[in-house]
């Protein structure tokens, strides 16, 4: 059985077009659209106890300065 192709669009946490996942967050228990890398990073740093910091605004910044560091 194949698996469906996840959906293209501007990730919540980097800002990028990517391939998303559904991270439902534990601080504040919202779902984000994340691309695999920032689902990873979200993910080990609650599981680490820690808190994410989302930044506000962040997906609809138009792109990420050069260099690909906002």
């Amino acid at each position: 059985m194949s698996r469906p192709v996840p959906p293209v669009g501007r990730c919540q946490g980097c800002g990028y077009a990517r391939a998303l996942s559904a991270h439902r967050s534990r601080g504040d228990g919202l779902k984000r659209l994340l691309c695999t890398p920032c689902w990873s990073a979200a993910t080990l740093t609650e599981e680490r106890g820690e808190a994410v910091t989302w930044a506000p605004g962040h997906a609809e910044e138009a792109a990420p300065a050069e260099g690909g560091l906002w």
